[in-house]
């Protein structure tokens, strides 16, 4: 999410429809610019990026010390890793003999994984996955964008109220070369209307394990633009929020392409719930 672990048992179904969802639309987009030939040529293997989805989403719980977690997804991890054979390769692979080379050394990892049994076999089985499944779609030709991305480059996640109802979503963007975090609201699901809020308003992102808070709000009152350069103030209000911006507080234990924890958006009386924050990363 892609790697949610929810405070409310009632949003898991949300946040699968949010995935389904915004996969369909992000590999879209991923192929959008490669012209009308698109279709013909793009080189697709379900049974790759459902694992990918899932080894993902293992090593987040893996990096945030969750080895609870990582153990109940043992069993998901391991059927979705020995779906992916030599038999489902595309047939169109860029690199048809590296894919096979790289392709070796996921099934080494897979075979690991079934007979890893404590947390010393099987924390760097859990986080050697995402690197090779990385560089088998690289061989492969394929765009590497996971479920829960959104358009912007950071990650969806859902925003519900104190009755546990999805009232809006947002896309939390950390970019890792910096430690500066980008937050975009929006009402509903992913591509509902923007969620604009007076720029008076601050947003907190808290990170219980680490003992952190981080305070989001407008750059300015005037035209708040993002990172791309748009004016994000309608009427006094917008849809988005930085951190640090201006404010001069130090950002550099955010950095760095490893970086996971669990964190906390919380809108007024609205919050994600828990997940984990990864980066996104340049």
């Amino acid at each position: 999410m892609h790697l949610f672990s929810p405070l409310r048992p009632q949003s898991n179904e949300s946040i699968r429809r949010l995935l389904s969802l915004a996969v369909t639309c992000s590999v879209l987009l991923a192929f959008a610019c490669a012209g009308g030939d698109a279709e013909e040529d793009q080189v697709t293997w379900p049974e790759l990026v459902a694992f990918d989805e899932i080894a993902y989403r293992v090593d987040g719980y893996a990096r945030t010390g969750d080895f609870g977690l990582v153990e109940e997804a043992k069993a998901e991890l391991l059927e979705a890793g020995q779906a992916v054979t030599a038999a489902t390769i595309p047939p169109n692979a860029a690199d048809a003999k590296q894919v096979r080379t790289t392709l070796t050394d996921l099934e080494s990892l897979v075979e690991g994984l079934s007979t890893a049994s404590d947390r010393e076999t099987l924390e760097p089985l859990v986080l050697g996955f995402h690197p090779v499944i990385e560089s088998l779609m690289k061989a492969a030709g394929m765009p590497h964008v996971h479920a829960n991305e959104g358009e912007k480059g950071g990650f969806l996640f859902p925003v519900f109220d104190a009755e546990g109802e999805q009232v809006g979503t947002c896309e939390i963007k950390l970019h890792d070369d910096a430690g500066d975090i980008e937050v975009w609201l929006s009402r509903g699901g992913y591509d509902g209307e923007p969620w604009r809020l007076p720029v008076s308003t601050s947003l907190s992102l808290r990170f219980a394990d680490l003992d952190k808070d981080v305070t989001l709000s407008v750059r300015d009152e005037e035209r708040n633009e993002d990172e791309s350069g748009a004016v994000t103030v309608v009427a006094g209000a917008t849809d988005y929020f930085v951190f640090p911006g201006e404010t001069g507080v130090d950002a550099a234990w955010l950095m760095g392409k490893e970086f996971a924890a669990k964190a906390e958006l919380v809108v007024g009386d609205s919050t994600t719930g828990v997940f984990v924050l990864r980066p996104h990363v340049h």
